[in-house]
């Protein structure tokens, strides 16, 4: 078990926690979440034992002292980065119901 960083995407922990991107998806898979979730800084996360680590790349990172965090809200103006809507960014079938 590992502690979720600020900022920090799934892929982000599975490269930190294991040195490969590729088991962000056993990682959810353990944890009950989807891959594209967005992970709370701070939560715990299982790291199954199935798990191969790339000993190499997480030791680069530890010695580095690299912790990825590439899930950063853009400010504009002070402000979050608007979330665009509208029709040209609804989804058929599930922000637009055609009939």
């Amino acid at each position: 078990m590992a502690t979720v960083l600020h900022n920090q995407s799934l892929l982000d922990f599975a490269i930190q926690h294991t040195g490969s991107a590729l088991n962000a998806f056993a990682i959810a898979m353990a944890n009950g979440i989807s891959i594209s979730d967005e992970i709370s800084a701070g939560s715990d996360l299982i790291i199954p034992d199935s798990v191969v680590i790339d000993v190499d790349i997480r030791n680069y990172y530890t010695s580095k002292a690299i912790q990825p965090a590439t899930a950063i809200t853009i400010i504009i103006d002070g402000e979050p980065e608007p979330q665009l809507q509208g029709i040209g960014y609804w989804i058929i079938g599930d922000d637009n119901i055609v009939s």
